[in-house]
């Protein structure tokens, strides 16, 4: 029994350790809180050109984390789709591997960026977040009353496939692609799915640069820099949009933007835990305590179990000698 106790005792700990090296992983900078700086758009048919196309600005910026399965994400889909607003600009993510327009890098968004566990969640500019059904009700009114300053791109163009940017503040560049994709049951569109993604480190140093088939040139001029990257091979003609976003990596730490109770959740069954605990402000940590207590149950559960094994064990053979 003291064997197995402090092997037990001995998985708990390390799962403890390894819980707060990922609680402080994948951030560039202790001392630089993950955010999202910039966002700037494309004009589609401009960027298929070879033309010189510079970055239109954006007031809000939507992701909204979906998958065809989902029934509250119906609603949500919905509510987004009646958006039809010049200001706004929406990628689509489907996360889940059980979608049929499931993308990777779209459920790394939703794990590592953002710490969720289910849909459907809309995330507001970096900042903010509605979550399930019922909160996307006021969408409208909380877009209206939601406020966000975009700085960090100096100068943001691109030409026949290159883009170029100037930068004086963020980590990375983040590149989306999205394109139509048709619900998988009631075939209605979906404009602003994301089907592509690439990476790159705001001062030249390609990060996953999949896209890249040219040399990388950078300079630091005064902490503003310069760098270029060849994206020709994600356009085509079916692109709907593309967004750029500059960033620091790092869990982003989001504020409830409604007061609505969280109706209408799906969690992702990948999720090893399927738990979810809405908060009044979510600053990834909660979803780190929730699996520690978990794997803190899956470690003294068996122990126990054998402890009560033993004590009877031992009740029968006191038994037997009497």
């Amino acid at each position: 029994m003291n064997r197995s106790w402090a092997l037990s005792m001995a998985v708990l700990f390390i799962v403890i350790l390894s819980s707060q090296s990922v609680a402080h992983a994948g951030h560039f900078d202790e001392d630089t809180p993950p955010k999202i700086y910039d966002v700037r758009t494309f004009d589609v048919n401009c960027a298929l050109t070879n033309v010189t196309c510079s970055a239109n600005e954006t007031t809000h910026l939507i992701e909204y984390f979906s998958a065809d399965w989902c029934e509250p994400c119906v609603l949500v889909s919905e509510q987004i789709a009646s958006l039809n607003r010049t200001d706004t600009t929406i990628l689509q993510h489907h996360p889940s591997p059980r979608d049929l327009h499931f993308f990777s890098e779209s459920n790394i968004r939703l794990y590592e960026t953002y710490g969720f566990w289910g849909i459907p969640d809309v995330v507001l500019s970096g900042e903010g977040l509605l979550v399930g059904s019922s909160q996307s009700n006021v969408l409208t009114s909380t877009l209206d009353n939601f406020t966000r300053q975009w700085n960090g791109f100096v100068e943001l163009t691109l030409t026949n496939g290159t883009l170029s940017w100037e930068a004086n503040d963020g980590h990375v560049v983040h590149v989306w692609i999205t394109k139509n994709r048709p619900h998988e049951y009631s075939q209605i569109d979906q404009e602003f799915v994301v089907t592509n993604h690439v990476q790159f480190n705001v001062t030249g140093n390609a990060e996953n640069n999949t896209a890249s088939n040219g040399s990388n040139q950078s300079e630091a001029l005064n902490h503003t820099y310069i760098n270029s990257i060849n994206i020709s091979n994600l356009l085509d003609e079916d692109v709907t949009s593309i967004v750029v976003t500059l960033e620091t990596p790092g869990r982003i730490p989001l504020s409830y933007a409604s007061s609505l109770a969280s109706l209408g959740y799906d969690l992702i069954d990948e999720n090893p835990n399927n738990l979810f605990i809405p908060e009044s402000t979510y600053n990834g940590e909660p979803d780190v305590a929730i699996a520690v207590f978990g794997f803190t149950l899956a470690a003294i559960v068996p122990a126990f179990i054998i402890y009560v094994q033993t004590v009877r064990k031992q009740r029968a053979t006191d038994y037997e000698s009497e």
